[in-house]
């Protein structure tokens, strides 16, 4: 076979790809899911960007103003935790903005992979706050250690008040995502055997 013969075979199996009828009649009640479910990632995306930048802006100039010796660890902790928390959140929604192919099928796997990352999420908001405590701890009894006069938490009634209130507002956001994912799985499922079955 020569190098004309393999560009002829190719170009006859481009033409026939052509010429093949994309299946593209997706329910609209599913179409409709889907978008709602995008608009809702996109309002959720640019309030966590401004929720970030607020935040990033408000404890650096926090932490700046005190002028405290260990400053650089401050920032480093938080630009850490910061980090950690961007980066699931970009990684959670690799792959959630739009279908496989063009199918109803398609677009029925996507919603129900949003959910499951959607329920990833609170598993990451529990483990990140564990982290953040964690590390909080170990800083303030290593600060203690070294210099009594200024440990990192200094106002512990208050602060075990912030954790407590933290704590009870991710267990309600726990439980509705997990409500909400649950009966929305349920509707999709219902979708789905109306019209894919």
């Amino acid at each position: 076979m020569n190098g004309a013969d393999s560009e002829k075979q190719w170009l006859e199996l481009e033409n026939l790809w052509k010429l093949q009828r994309v299946k593209k009649d997706i329910p609209a009640a599913i179409l409709k899911w889907v978008r709602h479910q995008e608009r809702r990632m996109r309002l959720v995306t640019a309030s966590e960007i401004l929720l970030w930048l607020l935040s990033v802006i408000y404890i650096t100039k926090t932490i700046m103003a005190k002028s405290l010796p260990d400053t650089p660890a401050r920032l480093f902790f938080a630009f850490t935790v910061f980090a950690m928390g961007i980066s699931f959140s970009i990684l959670n929604r690799r792959g959630l903005w739009g279908p496989l192919e063009e199918s109803a099928q398609a677009y029925i796997d996507l919603a129900l992979l949003r959910l499951r990352r959607k329920r990833r999420e609170v598993h990451f908001c529990w483990l990140y706050l564990f982290i953040q405590l964690g590390i909080l701890g170990v800083w303030h009894f290593i600060s203690i250690e070294m210099d009594a006069t200024s440990p990192v938490i200094r106002n512990p009634k208050e602060s075990a008040l912030v954790v407590l209130g933290l704590t009870i507002f991710l267990a309600a956001y726990s439980y509705y995502i997990y409500w909400r994912t649950g009966w929305e799985k349920v509707s999709l499922k219902n979708l789905q055997e109306k019209y894919l079955n």
